[in-house]
């Protein structure tokens, strides 16, 4: 049974990674969507910022009293 299950999930993981695959060969950009929120485009349209440099800037702002939370 869960040898089934493990051939099952890796087929369809290799299905996945063969759509992308494809995708990027037919694509006229040829390369992988971007996935991350401080260089996708849509993210920087609607004024969505990385959460990283979100946090960095609260961590400026944030007087040494102040609780963590």
């Amino acid at each position: 049974m869960l040898i089934k299950i493990i051939l099952i999930s890796s087929v369809l993981l290799s299905f996945v990674f063969l759509g992308l695959g494809v995708q990027v060969f037919f694509s006229k950009k040829k390369r992988f969507p971007q996935t991350q929120i401080g260089h996708n485009q849509e993210m920087k349209k609607r004024k969505i910022p990385c959460p990283q440099t979100q946090d960095k800037i609260i961590q400026k702002n944030k007087k040494p009293w102040q609780s963590p939370i």
